[in-house]
């Protein structure tokens, strides 16, 4: 059976990281490779290259700042960075109900009459990047 990484060996880049204070560039690759797999093979983003980057970007952002904090010495330093980047992605997902990919909220209220009555209704925004060129 092939294995897709080597846990003593992150366990060991885990542990040098904590010693110097900052992510090890082989631990970071490690980081990047986990949260592109992660977002290729489990989440859906319907060819949206915009929502995958973001995706990829959040998490290994999230992991990078918060993995020396979290990491113990001696526990699965390989776990706890797959386990934040599910985390961070699903949150995100979860989050773009009113969110778009950078953040910006995606909701908003307008005044429509409906019966002859003036109603406040919440509407997602839809975002057009080429509105301006059409008109």
């Amino acid at each position: 059976m092939k294995k897709r990484y080597d846990k003593e060996a992150i366990e060991l880049e885990a542990k040098k990281s904590v010693e110097q204070g900052a992510i090890t560039n082989a631990l970071g690759k490690f980081i990047l490779r986990r949260a592109e797999e992660i977002v290729s093979y489990s989440f859906i983003t319907h060819g949206n290259k915009e929502l995958r980057q973001g995706l990829v970007d959040d998490a290994v952002m999230r992991v990078c700042e918060k993995f020396l904090r979290y990491y113990e010495e001696d526990r699965s330093a390989a776990n706890l960075i797959i386990t934040m980047i599910y985390s961070t992605m699903y949150n995100k997902i979860t989050g773009l109900k009113w969110k778009d990919v950078y953040g910006q909220k995606n909701k908003g209220y307008i005044y429509v009459v409906e019966n002859g009555n003036i109603v406040k209704k919440l509407i997602k925004y839809v975002k057009d990047d080429y509105l301006s060129e059409k008109l």
